[in-house]
């Protein structure tokens, strides 16, 4: 099974899943801002014991080509990352190395942004 998460900064008076998928279609949104691709790697590279294989990141135990892992995609304006067969304390350290830039989670599940 797998989850996605989304994050972004700005559009805050937007609705978030409009704005979701215009990001997600590759189309640009006016007062979303720009994300910055080094940060977003150096934050995710930041999480311990974790590795990184192509746009695939592992958390500590995992093996290469099984579960769990996540998909990373780094976008202008938006990062989306599907973890497939991953726990929510994984989830929850890839949101908590992403906050701090700033990037708000989007749940597309649920349809909730937080922050």
């Amino acid at each position: 099974m797998s989850y996605s998460l989304a994050f972004w900064s700005g559009g805050d008076a937007l609705d978030p899943q409009q704005s979701y998928e215009t990001m997600n279609e590759g189309r640009r949104l006016d007062g979303v801002d720009e994300v910055s691709s080094g940060d977003v790697e150096t934050a995710l590279g930041s999480l311990p014991d974790w590795r990184r294989e192509g746009n695939f990141l592992f958390p500590p135990g995992s093996v290469v080509d099984e579960d769990p892992a996540f998909d990373v995609y780094v976008g202008e304006q938006m990062v989306e990352i599907t973890g497939y067969s991953a726990e929510g304390e994984q989830m929850n350290a890839i949101i908590d190395a992403l906050s701090p830039l700033g990037l708000r989670l989007y749940d597309p599940q649920t349809g909730e942004r937080f922050g």
